[in-house]
């Protein structure tokens, strides 16, 4: 879901990685699954499909349960691939998305709403220079947010006012709050890594893509 500010270029491209990231392997929200059933049932639920460690994996976050960072955006494929994923999933394969497709400066990472993180993570576009560990706080277009969960491409500050409104009391995000994002840089896709997704994922890559500018 794109906004009046869809009449840009910039949000209409960014909006091709939302979407697809979304959509492209049917999923869904393994935190659900475990809230309703328990994690002693997950098991039995994909009995023949998945280990339950994978399935508990998928709620890494949640669970506090470690994953190899050598290995996680393959994992990432892996999970949605298999009908599983939420929102640190989708925007993981967003980012993936992006790059594969030549969007160099996209991250992922957690919404940071003043007492705590929110409940959400998201991936951005932003051509601020980027560094772990820190929270950063754009003004309405130094970035361009892609939430493929909520469905949401905007610029940073029309992001932000809309999920207050909106999803506030859903994400664990106040009112008056001022979010900023903390990127997650602790695993890096090489050039390498690029060219195989590439090569062996073609449904990955979106034709005749405009690189996005902010």
């Amino acid at each position: 879901m794109i906004t009046f500010t869809s009449r840009n270029h910039n949000i209409r491209n960014a909006d091709l990685i939302t979407r697809k990231a979304h959509s492209l392997y049917p999923h869904i929200s393994e935190s659900k699954i475990t809230s309703m059933i328990g994690k002693d049932q997950v098991k039995d639920l994909f009995f023949g499909q998945m280990s339950l460690e994978y399935a508990l994996k998928f709620a890494a976050e949640r669970l506090k349960i470690d994953m190899d960072e050598k290995n996680t955006y393959k994992y990432i494929l892996e999970a949605l691939q298999k009908g599983l994923g939420n929102c640190y999933e989708e925007s993981k394969l967003a980012e993936i998305i992006a790059r594969i497709n030549g969007q160099k400066n996209i991250y992922s990472g957690k919404i940071y709403a003043g007492k705590g993180f929110a409940k959400h993570e998201v991936a951005f576009i932003t051509d601020k220079e980027i560094k772990p560990d820190k929270l950063y706080r754009f003004k309405n277009k130094e970035a361009i947010i892609l939430d493929p969960w909520l469905g949401i491409t905007d610029y940073a500050g029309n992001y932000f006012n809309r999920i207050r409104t909106n999803f506030g009391k859903m994400l664990g995000i106040r009112p008056n709050s001022k979010p900023k994002l903390q990127p997650d840089l602790s695993c890096k896709i090489s050039a390498r890594k690029i060219a195989d997704y590439k090569k062996n994922h073609p449904e990955l890559v979106i034709k005749k893509f405009k690189k996005i500018k902010v």
